[in-house]
Protein backbone atom coordinates (compact mmCIF):
# COMPACT_ATOMS: atom_id res chain seq x y z
CA UNK A 1 0.00 0.00 0.00
CA UNK A 2 2.78 2.50 0.16
CA UNK A 3 3.86 2.34 -3.08
CA UNK A 4 0.03 3.26 -4.12
CA UNK A 5 0.09 6.12 -1.01
CA UNK A 6 3.12 7.28 -2.69
CA UNK A 7 2.32 7.53 -6.39
CA UNK A 8 -1.27 8.86 -5.01
CA UNK A 9 0.55 11.93 -3.50
CA UNK A 10 2.53 12.46 -6.07
CA UNK A 11 -0.75 12.38 -9.08
CA UNK A 12 -2.18 15.07 -6.67
CA UNK A 13 0.77 17.22 -6.33
CA UNK A 14 0.94 17.33 -10.01
CA UNK A 15 -2.65 18.39 -10.47
CA UNK A 16 -2.45 20.93 -8.20
CA UNK A 17 0.51 22.33 -10.01
CA UNK A 18 -1.20 21.63 -13.44
CA UNK A 19 -4.23 23.41 -12.42
CA UNK A 20 -2.53 26.35 -10.88
CA UNK A 21 -0.61 27.09 -14.37
CA UNK A 22 -3.78 26.42 -15.85
CA UNK A 23 -6.23 28.40 -14.02
CA UNK A 24 -4.03 31.06 -11.97
CA UNK A 25 -0.72 32.09 -12.95
CA UNK A 26 -0.56 32.80 -16.40
CA UNK A 27 -4.33 34.71 -15.77
CA UNK A 28 -2.85 36.39 -12.70
CA UNK A 29 0.80 37.70 -14.58
CA UNK A 30 -1.14 39.06 -17.56
CA UNK A 31 -3.56 41.06 -15.09
CA UNK A 32 -0.96 42.76 -13.18
CA UNK A 33 0.33 43.89 -16.75
CA UNK A 34 4.33 41.71 -16.30
CA UNK A 35 3.38 39.87 -19.90
CA UNK A 36 1.09 40.88 -22.43
CA UNK A 37 0.03 37.86 -23.87
CA UNK A 38 -3.39 35.99 -21.74
CA UNK A 39 -2.68 32.89 -22.65
CA UNK A 40 0.55 30.77 -23.93
CA UNK A 41 0.49 27.74 -25.96
CA UNK A 42 2.27 24.86 -23.65
CA UNK A 43 -0.30 26.33 -20.89
CA UNK A 44 -3.39 25.48 -23.07
CA UNK A 45 -1.93 22.00 -23.65
CA UNK A 46 -2.08 21.53 -19.89
CA UNK A 47 -6.02 20.77 -20.43
CA UNK A 48 -5.24 17.22 -21.06
CA UNK A 49 -2.20 16.96 -17.46
CA UNK A 50 -4.98 18.54 -15.52
CA UNK A 51 -8.03 15.73 -16.85
CA UNK A 52 -4.94 13.22 -16.99
CA UNK A 53 -4.66 14.07 -13.05
CA UNK A 54 -7.81 13.99 -11.92
CA UNK A 55 -8.40 10.11 -13.88
CA UNK A 56 -5.33 8.95 -12.21
CA UNK A 57 -5.79 10.55 -8.34
CA UNK A 58 -9.47 8.99 -8.65
CA UNK A 59 -7.81 5.46 -10.01
CA UNK A 60 -5.40 5.23 -7.70
CA UNK A 61 -7.43 5.97 -4.80
CA UNK A 62 -9.60 2.20 -6.30
CA UNK A 63 -6.29 0.79 -6.09
CA UNK A 64 -5.60 2.39 -2.57
CA UNK A 65 -9.36 0.77 -1.45
CA UNK A 66 -8.43 -2.42 -3.36
CA UNK A 67 -5.36 -2.77 -1.51
CA UNK A 68 -6.91 -1.88 2.26
CA UNK A 69 -10.10 -4.53 1.26
CA UNK A 70 -7.74 -7.08 0.49
CA UNK A 71 -5.55 -6.17 4.04
CA UNK A 72 -8.92 -6.74 6.15
CA UNK A 73 -10.44 -9.19 4.36
CA UNK A 74 -7.82 -11.10 3.06
CA UNK A 75 -4.86 -10.95 4.72
CA UNK A 76 -3.43 -14.18 3.38
CA UNK A 77 -4.31 -13.57 -0.62
CA UNK A 78 -0.89 -12.83 -1.44
CA UNK A 79 1.09 -14.87 1.12
CA UNK A 80 2.13 -17.40 -1.87
CA UNK A 81 2.85 -14.52 -4.10
CA UNK A 82 5.57 -12.85 -1.19
CA UNK A 83 7.03 -16.13 -0.87
CA UNK A 84 7.97 -16.60 -4.23
CA UNK A 85 9.26 -12.69 -4.75
CA UNK A 86 12.00 -13.65 -2.10
CA UNK A 87 13.35 -15.85 -4.36
CA UNK A 88 13.41 -13.02 -7.48
CA UNK A 89 16.35 -10.03 -8.06
CA UNK A 90 15.54 -7.01 -6.32
CA UNK A 91 14.56 -5.47 -9.71
CA UNK A 92 12.20 -8.15 -10.69
CA UNK A 93 10.52 -7.47 -6.53
CA UNK A 94 10.27 -3.92 -7.00
CA UNK A 95 8.62 -4.73 -11.12
CA UNK A 96 5.85 -6.55 -9.09
CA UNK A 97 5.49 -3.31 -6.73
CA UNK A 98 5.43 -0.61 -9.30
CA UNK A 99 3.14 -2.53 -12.30
CA UNK A 100 -0.03 -1.48 -10.85
CA UNK A 101 0.34 1.69 -10.69
CA UNK A 102 2.38 1.99 -13.93
CA UNK A 103 -0.82 -0.06 -15.86
CA UNK A 104 -3.24 2.69 -13.95
CA UNK A 105 -0.92 5.58 -15.45
CA UNK A 106 -1.61 4.41 -18.86
CA UNK A 107 -4.77 3.57 -18.87
CA UNK A 108 -5.35 7.19 -18.54
CA UNK A 109 -2.98 8.49 -20.23
CA UNK A 110 -4.79 6.64 -23.00
CA UNK A 111 -8.48 7.72 -21.78
CA UNK A 112 -7.71 11.79 -21.48
CA UNK A 113 -5.41 11.13 -24.69
CA UNK A 114 -8.52 12.99 -26.81
CA UNK A 115 -8.53 15.66 -24.58
CA UNK A 116 -4.83 17.28 -25.65
CA UNK A 117 -7.26 19.09 -28.87
CA UNK A 118 -9.75 20.34 -27.26
CA UNK A 119 -8.62 24.03 -26.95
CA UNK A 120 -6.73 26.39 -29.09
CA UNK A 121 -5.18 29.75 -29.84
CA UNK A 122 -6.49 32.39 -32.38
CA UNK A 123 -5.48 35.62 -32.53
CA UNK A 124 -7.97 38.00 -31.99
CA UNK A 125 -7.91 41.81 -32.60
CA UNK A 126 -8.98 44.32 -29.34
CA UNK A 127 -8.76 47.43 -29.61
CA UNK A 128 -6.55 47.61 -32.43
CA UNK A 129 -4.15 45.09 -31.02
CA UNK A 130 -3.73 41.45 -32.01
CA UNK A 131 -3.93 39.38 -29.16
CA UNK A 132 -3.45 35.24 -28.26
CA UNK A 133 -7.00 33.83 -27.31
CA UNK A 134 -8.11 30.03 -26.65
CA UNK A 135 -10.95 29.01 -28.61
CA UNK A 136 -12.43 25.52 -28.70
CA UNK A 137 -11.15 23.29 -31.67
CA UNK A 138 -13.61 21.90 -34.43
CA UNK A 139 -13.26 18.37 -31.77
CA UNK A 140 -14.57 20.46 -28.86
CA UNK A 141 -17.65 21.89 -30.43
CA UNK A 142 -18.26 17.90 -32.13
CA UNK A 143 -21.81 17.58 -30.49
CA UNK A 144 -21.07 13.54 -31.00
CA UNK A 145 -17.80 13.99 -29.42
CA UNK A 146 -19.54 16.57 -26.54
CA UNK A 147 -22.42 13.96 -25.95
CA UNK A 148 -20.59 10.41 -26.17
CA UNK A 149 -17.27 11.00 -25.13
CA UNK A 150 -17.39 13.93 -22.48
CA UNK A 151 -20.52 13.26 -20.99
CA UNK A 152 -21.51 9.83 -21.16
CA UNK A 153 -18.04 7.86 -21.32
CA UNK A 154 -16.29 10.38 -19.13
CA UNK A 155 -18.98 10.57 -16.70
CA UNK A 156 -18.42 6.62 -16.36
CA UNK A 157 -14.86 6.16 -16.28
CA UNK A 158 -14.07 9.36 -14.01
CA UNK A 159 -17.09 9.43 -11.88
CA UNK A 160 -20.01 7.80 -11.36
CA UNK A 161 -18.03 4.25 -12.22
CA UNK A 162 -14.98 4.96 -9.63
CA UNK A 163 -17.97 6.08 -7.08
CA UNK A 164 -19.23 2.58 -7.37
CA UNK A 165 -16.50 0.66 -7.09
CA UNK A 166 -15.10 2.37 -3.85
CA UNK A 167 -18.17 2.37 -1.98
CA UNK A 168 -18.62 -1.46 -2.55
CA UNK A 169 -14.96 -2.38 -1.86
CA UNK A 170 -15.27 0.30 1.25
CA UNK A 171 -18.65 -1.73 2.21
CA UNK A 172 -17.20 -5.12 2.15
CA UNK A 173 -14.29 -3.97 4.00
CA UNK A 174 -16.28 -2.09 6.51
CA UNK A 175 -18.11 -5.46 7.01
CA UNK A 176 -15.15 -7.90 7.17
CA UNK A 177 -13.86 -5.59 9.47
CA UNK A 178 -16.45 -5.10 11.82
CA UNK A 179 -16.67 -9.70 11.44
CA UNK A 180 -13.36 -9.60 12.70
CA UNK A 181 -13.65 -7.82 15.25
CA UNK A 182 -16.94 -9.35 16.74
CA UNK A 183 -14.92 -12.32 16.74
CA UNK A 184 -11.79 -10.75 18.23
CA UNK A 185 -13.83 -9.28 20.86
CA UNK A 186 -15.78 -12.25 22.12
CA UNK A 187 -12.21 -13.61 22.77
CA UNK A 188 -10.96 -10.50 24.46
CA UNK A 189 -13.84 -10.28 26.87
CA UNK A 190 -13.98 -13.73 27.89
CA UNK A 191 -10.08 -13.18 28.54
CA UNK A 192 -10.85 -9.84 30.89
CA UNK A 193 -8.56 -7.67 28.36
CA UNK A 194 -11.14 -4.95 28.23
CA UNK A 195 -8.37 -2.76 27.04
CA UNK A 196 -7.40 -4.25 24.06
CA UNK A 197 -11.26 -3.96 23.05
CA UNK A 198 -11.51 -0.63 23.61
CA UNK A 199 -8.38 -0.07 21.03
CA UNK A 200 -9.97 -2.69 18.75
CA UNK A 201 -13.25 -0.78 18.84
CA UNK A 202 -11.60 2.40 18.23
CA UNK A 203 -9.35 1.13 14.97
CA UNK A 204 -12.97 0.72 13.80
CA UNK A 205 -14.45 3.89 14.38
CA UNK A 206 -11.36 5.34 12.73
CA UNK A 207 -11.61 2.81 9.60
CA UNK A 208 -15.05 4.29 9.52
CA UNK A 209 -14.66 7.59 9.82
CA UNK A 210 -12.15 8.05 7.08
CA UNK A 211 -14.52 5.81 4.86
CA UNK A 212 -17.15 8.39 5.37
CA UNK A 213 -15.12 11.12 4.88
CA UNK A 214 -13.51 9.79 1.16
CA UNK A 215 -17.11 8.52 0.14
CA UNK A 216 -19.39 11.91 1.42
CA UNK A 217 -15.99 13.85 -0.69
CA UNK A 218 -16.57 11.94 -3.59
CA UNK A 219 -19.92 12.54 -3.63
CA UNK A 220 -20.35 15.91 -2.45
CA UNK A 221 -17.04 17.57 -4.87
CA UNK A 222 -17.42 15.25 -7.60
CA UNK A 223 -20.83 13.29 -8.25
CA UNK A 224 -22.94 16.02 -7.49
CA UNK A 225 -20.95 18.68 -10.43
CA UNK A 226 -20.83 15.89 -12.57
CA UNK A 227 -24.79 15.35 -12.17
CA UNK A 228 -25.25 18.63 -12.71
CA UNK A 229 -23.39 18.64 -15.93
CA UNK A 230 -24.84 15.60 -17.34
CA UNK A 231 -28.61 17.50 -16.55
CA UNK A 232 -27.16 20.72 -18.00
CA UNK A 233 -26.33 18.73 -21.38
CA UNK A 234 -29.69 16.99 -21.50
CA UNK A 235 -31.68 20.46 -20.93
CA UNK A 236 -30.15 22.57 -22.26
CA UNK A 237 -27.98 25.92 -20.90
CA UNK A 238 -30.80 27.57 -18.85
CA UNK A 239 -30.04 24.50 -16.10
CA UNK A 240 -26.88 25.89 -14.79
CA UNK A 241 -27.37 24.77 -10.80
CA UNK A 242 -23.47 25.44 -10.67
CA UNK A 243 -20.92 27.97 -12.09
CA UNK A 244 -18.26 26.04 -14.67
CA UNK A 245 -15.66 27.60 -12.85
CA UNK A 246 -17.12 26.40 -9.07
CA UNK A 247 -17.37 22.46 -10.27
CA UNK A 248 -13.77 22.74 -11.42
CA UNK A 249 -12.79 23.78 -8.14
CA UNK A 250 -14.96 21.56 -6.71
CA UNK A 251 -13.01 18.67 -8.66
CA UNK A 252 -9.42 19.77 -8.16
CA UNK A 253 -10.33 19.57 -4.41
CA UNK A 254 -11.55 16.04 -4.51
CA UNK A 255 -8.52 14.83 -6.65
CA UNK A 256 -6.28 16.48 -4.61
CA UNK A 257 -7.41 15.94 -0.96
CA UNK A 258 -7.54 12.20 -1.77
CA UNK A 259 -3.51 11.40 -0.12
CA UNK A 260 -4.24 14.19 2.45
CA UNK A 261 -7.35 12.30 3.79
CA UNK A 262 -5.37 9.11 3.89
CA UNK A 263 -1.99 10.35 4.80
CA UNK A 264 -2.87 13.51 7.47
CA UNK A 265 -6.31 12.85 8.71
CA UNK A 266 -5.44 9.05 9.08
CA UNK A 267 -2.52 9.81 11.13
CA UNK A 268 -4.30 12.34 13.11
CA UNK A 269 -6.97 9.12 14.32
CA UNK A 270 -3.82 7.03 14.63
CA UNK A 271 -2.35 9.30 17.20
CA UNK A 272 -5.67 9.95 18.72
CA UNK A 273 -6.06 5.90 19.59
CA UNK A 274 -2.79 5.75 20.32
CA UNK A 275 -3.35 8.47 22.70
CA UNK A 276 -6.64 6.83 24.11
CA UNK A 277 -4.34 3.55 24.66
CA UNK A 278 -1.50 4.89 26.58
CA UNK A 279 -4.56 6.26 28.92
CA UNK A 280 -5.75 3.08 29.55
CA UNK A 281 -2.42 1.39 30.09
CA UNK A 282 -1.91 3.83 32.57
CA UNK A 283 -5.17 3.53 34.07
CA UNK A 284 -5.00 -0.20 33.94
CA UNK A 285 -1.04 -0.15 35.82
CA UNK A 286 -3.10 2.05 38.47
CA UNK A 287 -5.85 -0.56 39.17
CA UNK A 288 -3.52 -3.35 39.36
CA UNK A 289 -1.03 -0.72 41.81
CA UNK A 290 -4.19 -0.56 44.18
CA UNK A 291 -4.98 -4.06 43.99
CA UNK A 292 -1.46 -5.38 44.61
CA UNK A 293 -1.46 -2.87 47.77
CA UNK A 294 -5.02 -3.41 48.96
CA UNK A 295 -3.78 -7.24 49.15
CA UNK A 296 -0.53 -6.00 50.88
CA UNK A 297 -2.62 -4.36 53.35
CA UNK A 298 -4.76 -7.11 53.93
CA UNK A 299 -1.60 -9.70 54.50
CA UNK A 300 -0.14 -7.10 56.71
CA UNK A 301 -3.16 -6.77 58.61
CA UNK A 302 -3.26 -10.82 58.73
CA UNK A 303 0.41 -10.99 59.99
CA UNK A 304 -0.30 -8.19 63.00
CA UNK A 305 -3.35 -10.20 63.78
CA UNK A 306 -1.19 -13.45 64.43
CA UNK A 307 1.53 -11.59 65.97
CA UNK A 308 -0.95 -10.27 68.19
CA UNK A 309 -2.93 -13.31 69.58
CA UNK A 310 1.07 -14.93 69.37
CA UNK A 311 1.66 -12.15 71.91
CA UNK A 312 -1.76 -12.75 73.80
CA UNK A 313 -0.96 -16.67 74.09
CA UNK A 314 2.63 -16.00 75.04
CA UNK A 315 1.62 -14.03 78.01
CA UNK A 316 -1.25 -15.96 79.12
CA UNK A 317 1.77 -18.73 79.42
CA UNK A 318 3.62 -16.79 81.10
CA UNK A 319 1.22 -15.73 83.56
CA UNK A 320 0.55 -19.39 84.30
CA UNK A 321 3.93 -20.10 84.99
CA UNK A 322 4.49 -17.30 88.08
CA UNK A 323 1.12 -18.73 89.28
CA UNK A 324 2.38 -22.59 89.82
CA UNK A 325 6.12 -20.81 91.25
CA UNK A 326 4.63 -20.16 94.91
CA UNK A 327 2.94 -23.50 95.00
CA UNK A 328 6.17 -25.35 94.50
CA UNK A 329 7.98 -23.47 97.18
CA UNK A 330 5.59 -24.10 99.53
CA UNK A 331 6.19 -27.74 99.67
CA UNK A 332 9.67 -27.48 99.59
Amino acid sequence: MLVSLTGLAFWDMLLLLSAFFQHALWATLNYFSIIDEPWDSCFVALNSLVSFGHITSTYMLIEVTAERFFAVARPFHFAGVNRKNRRKGYARILGEFIKMPLLVTVLACIITFPSSFEYELEPCIYKSEQFMQKHETSLMRNVYYKFLYRTIFLSISMTFGPFIVITLLTVSTLKSMRKSMEGRASILIAQGQNHLFQADKDKTKSLQAISVLLLGKFLLLRCWPTAVAVAQMFVGEDFRLLPLDVSHFFFLLNSATNSFVFVVIKSAFETRRLRRIRERHRQLVAQHAKQVLSIGKTLAGDNLLLVHEAECENNSSDEEILEMKPLNSNRV
